[in-house]
């Protein structure tokens, strides 16, 4: 007979040790994948990193869903199986190749912008925005090019789009260009700010030498206020060689929204865990929520969005052993060890 040993533990950020419940709050992140050439294995160390992360939106650079030999591969979509997310892709090269956008919730619209490039330029790869509109703001993915005048192209419409906006606009990628460089000085000109530490360099990931890995903000008057409140460059991940796995390093930035700490968390019950006959359910969940459920070794293998008394049970074949169940909604996260 299966036993099972449950420890809950409410959580921020969705850690497994310590924690509040927190409303608000949300993690960027811009990762360039160096998508040439992806391998299975390489796919499971980037979604390995996005899970330690554990983001609420990605932007990806360099989705390349070439296929290799016989074998055929979205490679998004594996990634965004992997890690439990919804995912969107944006072809700027044929059908296979460009960038995407990995989100816990799903987007209220997406809606794309490309550029070809200038007759001068030595970059002949087409250049744009992924644009994925969420409650109160916009989340812009991009891969600027290398050439500094398609670079302005991208970044006048960009400024256009943000000035003409509603919400709060995010733009996250990899802009080829330091924070100098005369498009982001530009951006900084018209009243966006750049929300990561710069000083903390994401290109090459083997000994960083420079920053043009950013996630940047604009805010339209009566839009909603956020405040950045923890920003960094991941450069490790256990077992894992960054280097190995992409040519640049993943930059994270996390926002709480302004007003969002009026909400009186004191209200909301803690979420318990109940045994069922074949699996467990969950109770005083405020409201839908997200349950991913890792092994041991921090890989994902079940996601299920879920209401009070849900009855959810592992995959078929699954071994006995320790799993941990992560429990999100807007105003909850929990984490439980489950012993299988």
């Amino acid at each position: 007979m299966k036993r099972v040993f449950i420890l809950s533990i409410l959580i921020l950020f969705i850690s497994l040790c310590t924690g509040s419940i927190s409303a608000g709050t949300t993690k960027l992140l811009s990762y360039n994948i160096k998508g040439h050439s992806m391998t299975s294995s390489r796919l499971a160390d980037i979604a390995t990193i996005i899970n330690t992360q554990n983001p609420d939106i990605v932007a990806l650079q360099e989705v390349d869903n070439r296929s290799l030999g016989i074998f055929n591969h979205d490679y998004l979509s594996e990634l965004a199986e992997s890690t439990g997310m919804h995912s969107q892709f944006f072809a700027l090269v044929g059908t296979y190749y460009g960038i995407g956008i990995l989100s816990k919730t799903e987007p209220i619209s997406v809606k794309t912008q490309s550029f070809a490039p200038s007759d001068t330029s030595k970059d002949k790869e087409s250049r744009g925005f992924l644009i994925a509109e969420f409650d109160n703001f916009y989340f812009l993915c991009t891969h600027y090019s290398l050439n500094a005048d398609d670079r302005d192209t991208a970044t006048e419409w960009a400024i256009r789009f943000a000035r003409q906006s509603d919400k709060t606009v995010f733009i996250a990628g990899d802009f080829n260009a330091q924070p100098t460089y005369r498009a982001m000085v530009t951006f900084k000109e018209y009243g966006f700010s750049i929300l990561n530490n710069t000083a903390l360099y994401t290109y090459p990931a083997k000994d960083p030498t420079s920053c043009i890995d950013m996630i940047i903000s604009y805010r339209p008057d009566d839009s909603l206020k956020y405040t950045t409140t923890e920003t960094g460059v991941v450069t490790e991940e256990p077992g894992l060689t960054l280097s190995d796995v992409s040519d640049h390093l993943p930059v994270f930035v996390t926002i709480e929204a302004e007003g969002s700490a009026v909400y009186d968390a004191t209200s909301l019950q803690e979420i318990n865990l109940i045994r069922s006959a074949d699996g467990f359910s969950l109770s005083n969940l405020k409201t839908t929520s997200q349950v991913n459920i890792y092994d041991i070794s921090g890989k994902l293998v079940k996601t299920q969005n879920v209401d009070n008394a849900t009855n959810i049970v592992l995959p078929e074949g699954s071994r006995n052993g320790l799993y941990v169940i992560r429990v999100s909604n807007a105003y909850q996260n929990s984490s439980f060890k489950y012993l299988y």
